[in-house]
């Protein structure tokens, strides 16, 4: 049986292109930018700090208990760089075993390249000590708390920390929309990775650079949030211009199947775009960095 899961295809992943370099952090900034990328994670949880004791005052004013609480950010290894770089190697190497990095969460889950365990969120305890009529007024509290609290320190409007970080991704597919096929070479080097890909026998429906990046991934995230949806209603349309979705319960077997086909497909995409993602993996690195500094949290 299909179940509901959390939104697991990253959506930066997919908009970055290629395969998703970590499971437990936001991309950083390219391999050639070390001290910007640990700048932009010290900024980033410093107003992720700042939303946390704002929404423990306003959770407070609303009769809940909240400890202010923020995951400690992971600095890139150097598997991670190599790849955010656009490193044909490494890239080829993540390939071979995780494919775009979609459907291997479901066969490899905890051993994904950047996969940590964190440590307890000490609020979980404390919303599972109330009861069930206490949980959903605890849940409503916290989702408004939260949306305030974004908005006082990042200036946006959200419903939810969740909300947050989808319209953070909208933010980073405009920009790269923008300046990623406006780019003179990354538009020939896109055109000829659609030819080639066209030759062995896949469907491209767009020869420009962002299209080309994303389309293997988006189409692999598509169909298992598709196969969600089958099982949960509730489950919203799939957001082409969020890239994020939905995992479903697969078995096993299921799982590694789906995961083989998505490996040949990501290892056709790479070899037809080497020289495309050399050029097309640091700039698009660097995009999300900036905005992921301007909005993130």
């Amino acid at each position: 049986m299909i179940v509901r899961s959390a939104p697991a295809v990253a959506a930066l992943a997919l908009v970055l292109g290629g395969c998703a370099t970590s499971t437990a952090t936001p991309p950083s900034a390219t391999s050639t930018s070390t001290s910007t990328s640990t700048s932009t994670s010290t900024s980033r949880q410093d107003r992720e700090h700042q939303v946390q004791v704002l929404k423990a005052d306003c959770m407070k004013g609303k009769g809940f208990r909240y400890v202010p609480f923020v995951y400690p950010d992971t600095p890139p290894s150097e598997e991670d760089r190599r790849l955010q770089s656009g490193d044909y190697e490494a890239d080829k190497a993540y390939r071979a075993k995780y494919g775009f990095g979609i459907s291997s969460i479901l066969v490899y889950r905890d051993e994904l390249p950047g996969s940590v365990t964190p440590p307890e969120n000490p609020n979980h305890a404390i919303r599972n000590d109330l009861s069930d009529t206490q949980q959903k007024a605890y849940a409503k509290a916290s989702d408004t708390c939260e949306a305030q609290s974004i908005k006082k320190v990042t200036g946006m409007d959200v419903t939810s920390a969740h909300d947050h970080g989808l319209k953070v991704n909208v933010l980073i597919s405009r920009r790269m929309r923008s300046e990623v096929d406006g780019d003179p070479q990354l538009v020939r080097l896109a055109s000829a990775m659609a030819d080639c890909m066209v030759a062995k026998g896949h469907r491209m429906t767009s020869a420009k650079p962002l299209d080309v990046a994303k389309w293997g991934g988006a189409m692999i995230g598509r169909e298992l949030h598709e196969l969600a949806r089958k099982d949960d209603e509730s489950i919203p349309a799939y957001d082409p211009d969020n890239d994020s979705g939905y995992l479903p319960k697969l078995s096993p077997a299921e799982a590694r199947r789906f995961l083989d086909r998505e490996i040949r497909l990501a290892l056709d995409d790479l070899e037809c775009g080497k020289d495309f993602y050399r050029v097309y993996r640091p700039k698009a690195e660097k995009i999300a960095a900036e905005v992921g500094e301007r909005y993130g949290l």
